[in-house]
């Protein structure tokens, strides 16, 4: 039986794997981000991203990282992410997802140098954002 890889994204100089939660709400995806942020701030942000916001209607939780360095941050990342209720992303949306994010930190840093991390701003100046909007 082939073990499934798991998909990887590349930029010039990391490796990024992706993983993606729905939350149960607005206000618990919120909360985990505002909760994880405060405890990555030492960590380099050029190693990962977290992203709360609105994917396909739903709000999520979604994090990039660096395996080669950061991974213990995404076992943080998982267990807050389903102590507060989330599930996995179904695979399809998660991978569409995880490559915009990807797409939208690799833009973001050729525009603008370092970065903390993804924020959620909608383009439209709302609070949060989707991707299909």
């Amino acid at each position: 039986m082939k073990r499934k890889k798991k998909p990887r994204w590349r930029t010039n100089f990391h490796v990024f794997e992706g993983n993606a939660w729905v939350m149960p709400s607005a206000g618990a995806a919120k909360t985990v981000y505002k909760t994880l942020l405060n405890q990555f701030l030492d960590q380099n942000p050029s190693e990962w991203s977290l992203v709360s916001g609105f994917f396909q209607h739903q709000p999520v939780l979604a994090f990039l990282w660096d395996p080669a360095r950061t991974a213990p941050l995404a076992d943080m990342v998982a267990q807050a992410a389903t102590a507060a209720g989330g599930q996995e992303l179904a695979a399809e949306a998660k991978d569409t997802l995880l490559t915009q994010l990807l797409a939208r930190r690799v833009g973001l840093q050729a525009n603008e140098g370092p970065f903390d991390t993804l924020t959620a701003h909608h383009p439209k100046g709302k609070p949060v954002w989707d991707l299909e909007d």
